[in-house]
């Protein structure tokens, strides 16, 4: 019999503090010159923004154009305009007097709980224009090891030779260091005033090497209303303190080395429109003000929405942010019932184990999927390999138990898995209990006896007698199964059974209660054979068995019956069992005293000896006792 032991999961293992999938926003902010109350409405946007059909906090800001004495009024900005229960801190910014007379330098701002920075991993890149672009290394929280480069970059402006040769040797120092770096998970953005897609710095930042960029968009032209979609400078039409123009340039970017594109691990959500999406962009207002006409419609079915978030990021800067949507790399977690409690020797008995991937993400695209192998050990064998999914997807195999040892058993099952920048990639579950063996019923405490004749004798017209068989659990002791005693066979008057069944005997038997009521009866032999069902505790192996009990009263006097030997105290009739009892006892009698088989000649009661006058004694009275 296969049986499943089935539990509450309280054994818990890799489970890890993370904080959801990754939105990460890149966004000029025109040295704080626009409106602080429309930038802070920006703000509040982006963490609500379900265009690609979710939402969810902004993971990471990117500035351009931070001026050294805005760097903590832009932080308080962030963090009073953040949902409840999400705060932010400022990565290492740097700035210098020469930054800030060319517009400003790059601040990068993250959420806490969720990434932290190694300080040590930030550089300060030369890339002209009197504004450097600065490296931040971002490590992601509960996942060990695991960090993405973050570049923040203000390339030059305008679209002389001079500048796109500017933009070139910026890029070009970029580049350097980030394949210095190996096969890294690198994010390029910021405002790099490309003008079209053949510009060659453009061009170097996608060409071979550890870092080479990916457009998320492709590699294609962004010209013209064709790729309005794409554009990201101006949302205003005139120029004052904000540039304005209309929406026709794309200037700001996020490009991924392909680390951050192979859909494992870390990587941008694939499959999905408006992953990358430059935001409040309509894509209908080419060469204008986002908000001309007095409409917009970012998102479609709500022109309310989309028109204030128009006139919002017209109001803020003279540029309007990129958002991307990155999932975040599988977190393994195993459970197993750490106490397996008790099994019953030779039972075939499966141990399950539950595996689940705890990353936490609002969609299912949002995490990578979770590859695992499991291997049993010591106790328990089996191999498993499975995939799960993030947001409640379970894996839970079962493995063999050995069941065929009694005593202390001790089982593992090793979790690993190859899933990308994986959360405890490596896990090991270990449960214990114990093999017991079977309960064995007995109608005695010193040998084991399943079959059980009682010879009884009253006067008739006596009342009501009572009658008491002990049932034990022969052998017991602490590596053997309770038993017990649940149910017997019907008798009939004048036997009746008066007491009740047993369960979980151990050291101690149980008493079974029968009554016989010789009130009026006549002389003879009354018989009430019983079976007794018994069976082990209720554990995984559980067997049953049975006990054979054959009461014989007899009231008043009757012709004995000699040769009804078998089973002990008789069964008012000579058969087979009589037979066999002669035989298995042939030879002297070692006590002659407790001899039964020992019955002819039958007018002395034996001669101390079976032999085949005891044999002949009973095929002569074979069949029902008289």
């Amino acid at each position: 019999m296969m049986v499943m032991v089935m539990f509450a999961a309280f054994g818990m293992f890799g489970v890890s503090p993370v904080h959801g999938q990754m939105r990460i926003v890149n966004y000029n902010i025109a040295q704080l010159q626009g409106s602080l109350a429309s930038l802070q409405n920006v703000f509040t946007a982006m963490h609500a923004d379900d265009k690609p059909g979710f939402a969810v906090p902004v993971s990471i800001f990117v500035f351009q154009e931070v001026q050294g004495p805005d760097f903590n009024s832009l932080l308080t900005m962030l963090n009073n305009t953040a949902p409840v229960g999400v705060d932010y801190l400022g990565a290492t910014f740097t700035t210098t007097t020469n930054e800030d007379g060319s517009g400003g330098a790059q601040a990068l701002f993250y959420r806490v709980g969720m990434f932290t920075e190694n300080q040590a991993g930030h550089v300060d890149l030369s890339t002209g224009a009197g504004r450097n672009t600065d490296r931040w290394q971002m490590n992601l929280t509960g996942y060990p090891g695991v960090s993405m480069y973050v570049y923040g970059a203000h390339l030059k402006a305008d679209n002389s030779a001079a500048d796109e040769a500017s933009r070139l040797s910026g890029v070009m120092n970029i580049r350097a260091n980030a394949n210095a770096l190996g096969n890294a998970h690198v994010i390029y953005c910021g405002d790099f005033n490309f003008y079209n897609n053949f510009e060659d710095g453009y061009s170097f930042f996608l060409s071979a090497g550890n870092g080479q960029a990916f457009d998320p968009l492709g590699s294609g032209s962004w010209a013209g209303l064709a790729n309005a979609l794409k554009h990201t400078q101006s949302p205003r039409l005139a120029s004052g303190v904000l540039i304005g123009g209309g929406m026709d340039d794309r200037f700001d970017f996020q490009l991924t080395t392909g680390e951050l594109q192979d859909g494992a691990g870390l990587s941008i959500i694939g499959g999905l429109p408006s992953i990358y999406r430059t935001f409040g962009n309509d894509g209908q207002h080419f060469d204008q003000a986002i908000n001309n006409g007095n409409f917009n419609m970012f998102y479609p079915f709500e022109p309310a929405r989309s028109l204030t978030l128009a006139n919002n990021l017209f109001n803020a800067s003279d540029h309007i942010p990129t958002i991307v949507d990155y999932q975040i790399p599988a977190v393994m977690a195993g459970f197993i019932e750490p106490d397996l409690g008790r099994v019953i020797q030779g039972a075939s008995v499966q141990i399950p184990i539950e595996v689940t991937n705890d990353a936490t993400t609002v969609i299912l695209q949002g995490a990578d999927e979770l590859t695992y192998a499991a291997v049993a050990s010591n106790a328990l064998s089996g191999v498993f390999n499975d995939i799960v999914q993030p947001l409640g997807d379970l894996s839970n195999p079962g493995f063999t138990l050995d069941t065929s040892i009694v005593g202390p058993r001790t089982g593992q099952v090793q979790l690993t898995s190859s899933s990308q920048q994986v959360a405890n990639a490596s896990i090991l579950l270990t449960t214990q209990g114990t093999v017991v063996r079977p309960a064995n019923a007995s109608f005695s405490d010193a040998s084991d006896i399943d079959s059980l004749g009682l010879p009884l004798s009253y006067d008739a017209d006596t009342g009501v007698q009572l009658i008491e068989v002990e049932v034990f659990n022969y052998g017991f002791d602490a590596m053997q199964a309770l038993l017990d005693v649940d149910s017997l066979s019907p008798v009939a008057l004048p036997f009746e059974f008066i007491g009740d069944t047993a369960a979980g005997l151990g050291a101690e038997p149980a008493t079974l209660q029968f009554a016989f009521d010789t009130t009026g009866l006549k002389s003879g032999r009354y018989l009430a054979p019983v079976t007794i069902a018994t069976s082990d505790e209720n554990l995984p192996g559980e067997a049953t068995a049975e006990l054979m009990l054959n009461i014989s009263v007899t009231v008043g006097t009757i012709q004995p019956c000699p040769a009804d030997i078998a089973p002990v105290g008789g069964n008012a009739l000579v058969n087979v069992d009589d037979l066999l009892a002669v035989i298995n006892a042939w030879g002297l009698c070692v006590d002659p005293n407790s001899c039964p088989a020992d019955i002819a000649p039958v007018t002395r009661g034996g001669d101390d000896a079976v032999n085949v006058d005891d044999l002949l004694a009973v095929i002569n009275a074979w069949g029902s006792c008289p």
